[in-house]
């Protein structure tokens, strides 16, 4: 229907045009075959309409007027006919009722808005290529569902999607100044760059294409997910980043509702079941499906929301996925990922038997046993070794934590809250040093904590959430310590325990590890520009918080005001840090620990 209604307007016009011409030429004829006007129906003319010219008619002329050339006269000056607006061979130019018809655009508008970068033009060649680059060395790894051979080629990449290829852009400018050290690392004509990739974002959502419904769009929309753009203020001087738990739910919904309308999540396994005839485009899909799938069920852990897609179809042609002849070597990690999701599938992410949490846990062991024993993994992939005490941790910090939010109070002191705290800890330590199978307790006697220069740069790239999991892993603990289930050095405290507070609150681990934390994402961005900034500030507040002697969180026993004292020590705790925090956490859409004490009482 839309590609008829410039032909059905043409048709239209030609033909009222014709009868309009037979009206024009009875009246010619019984005027002697001359039309006639004095100066004032001619200015009258010309101030409403104008005659219609066609070939059949050469002798009528149009009352336009050509400006007057200097030295001639108005007698001689000539008449020209209008050039029609309708360019087609036979087309009619004509006043009266068609007069709206003819202005018509004949294009539909949405088709001449042009978003390119280059085109507009915000970015050069170079410019582009560059950021692509950038995006590729350092961003990739950290979300690794674009086809590393063919999405590195930038005009491949632009002729194929304007929508992938600026929300590849906008990392890439994210990082512009990151070797050198600058201030701020974005690009000059970041703004611009985000401004092109909003408004082919909600062309493509409001008024899609059909050649819009391709692979691209469901990765560009996954991409906008985990790096979600920065504004930046007119004087340039303040950033603040768009990301929220929230926003990134609601831009992985757009990517599941794209994926599934193109039947992604029903076929994208099916050619893996002949592996000698899976082509790259097969290869591609399976590979941006699981990554879907696992950061839906990523997301669902961590915002407490249930999962949309359902993994088991694709969970049986992994192994035929990892042995075609298109694998990158990303593909392990994400294969690993996509299988610790496909685990917390079961309980829909939702546990509530601690039987449930140890299983998942069981099976998340599998997986990392077989991830690290691929040698050739580590060997091709900066983040393997990262891998396993950021995403693998997390899930089962976050898996619990599911459970520990539905069940009763007193059992909130058990094993399951230890295995947490354990996780949680885990995450931190391994920001200061190598990955190593060390428990807790061989990190209680040692000196101040330094970031690790490898995980620093890794953590400069990183997609938005992972400065989340950093920054939740110490409000966890934190929290553990203010509500007396731990002490300081992280260990289960109890009214009976005979573990002695340190003397020195600044050389327990608890300080330590939230101290490393706030420096590791203040080394890993520059003072403007970098979501990790806007954490860091928290962090400091939580570890001044274990610093404040006015704030004695251990050792309060449980009574009739129990529920009092849980309430004046989430109200202490907001005041020592700042609504910030709690703005953090409901802005993220992570729901804060508000247990109440546990019982103590003898």
């Amino acid at each position: 229907m839309h590609n008829e209604l410039p032909r059905q307007l043409q048709s239209l016009t030609e033909r009222i045009a014709d009868l309009e011409r037979r009206l024009v030429s009875a009246q010619g004829g019984n005027n002697g075959g001359t039309v006639t006007r004095n100066n004032h129906d001619s200015n009258t003319t010309n101030s409403h309409h104008s005659n219609f010219s066609s070939p059949s008619s050469s002798q009528l002329r149009t009352n336009l007027q050509l400006p007057t050339e200097p030295g001639s006269s108005q007698q001689h000056q000539q008449h020209y006919p209008s050039p029609p607006l309708i360019s087609s061979p036979g087309a009619a130019m004509t006043d009266g009722p068609l007069k709206t018809l003819n202005n018509f655009p004949m294009d539909d508008p949405v088709e001449t808005e042009v978003h390119d970068p280059i085109s507009r033009p915000v970015l050069t060649q170079g410019e582009a290529y560059v950021m692509l680059k950038l995006f590729f060395t350092h961003g990739h790894p950290n979300a690794p569902f674009l086809d590393v051979e063919l999405d590195s080629d930038p005009d491949r990449v632009r002729s194929s999607s304007t929508l992938l290829f600026l929300a590849i852009l906008s990392i890439g400018a994210r990082f512009w100044g990151a070797s050198s050290q600058s201030s701020c690392w974005l690009h000059p004509r970041y703004t611009e760059i985000v401004r092109l990739l909003d408004a082919e974002m909600m062309r493509v959502t409001l008024r899609p294409r059909q050649e819009d419904h391709k692979l691209e769009t469901v990765q560009a929309l996954m991409l906008c997910a985990h790096w979600m753009p920065m504004d930046v203020s007119a004087d340039k001087k303040r950033y603040q980043s768009r990301f929220s738990e929230a926003g990134a739910w609601h831009c992985l919904g757009l990517a599941i509702r794209w994926a599934t309308s193109l039947a992604l999540d029903r076929n994208c396994h099916v050619s893996f079941q002949c592996p000698e005839t899976v082509t790259r485009m097969d290869a591609r899909k399976y590979r941006t499906m699981l990554y879907l799938m696992e950061s839906d069920h990523y997301l669902a852990l961590s915002a407490r929301r249930p999962s949309h897609l359902n993994p088991e179809s694709m969970n049986g042609a992994i192994a035929s996925f990892l042995h075609c002849r298109f694998v990158q070597s990303t593909d392990m990690r994400l294969a690993s990922l996509f299988q610790v999701a496909y685990g917390a599938h079961f309980t829909n992410c939702r546990p509530t038997t601690i039987e449930s949490v140890e299983a998942f846990d069981r099976d998340v062991q599998i997986v990392e046993k077989q991830f690290t024993s691929n040698q050739s993994n580590q060997s091709t992939d900066t983040m393997s070794q990262h891998f396993p005490f950021t995403s693998l941790r997390w899930y089962r910090l976050s898996y619990t934590c599911a459970f520990l939010d539905n069940i009763d109070q007193g059992q909130r002191k058990g094993k399951a809250l230890m295995w947490a705290i354990d996780w949680a800890s885990q995450i931190l330590i391994h920001l200061s040093m190598p990955p190593s199978s060390e428990t807790i307790d061989s990190f209680i006697s040692l000196a101040r904590l330094e970031p690790d220069s490898g995980i620093v740069n890794l953590m400069s790239f990183a997609i938005d959430h992972y400065y989340v999991v950093i920054s939740y892993a110490s409000f966890f603990l934190v929290n553990s310590w203010l509500r007396n289930f731990v002490d300081l050095n992280l260990q289960s405290n109890s009214q009976h325990s005979e573990n002695p507070l340190v003397q020195e609150r600044s050389s327990s681990l608890l300080y330590r590890l939230v101290d490393l934390a706030a420096r590791t994402l203040e080394a890993s961005s520059p003072p403007e520009g970098h979501l990790a900034r806007r954490y860091v500030p928290l962090l400091r507040g939580m570890a001044d918080l274990i610093l404040t002697d006015s704030t004695q969180a251990q050792g309060i026993n449980s009574d009739s005001s129990a529920m009092t004292a849980d309430v004046d020590m989430s109200e202490q705790l907001q005041n020592t840090i700042g609504e910030d925090l709690w703005e953090l956490w409901q802005q993220a859409g992570l729901e804060p620990i508000n247990w109440q004490l546990p019982d103590f009482a003898p």
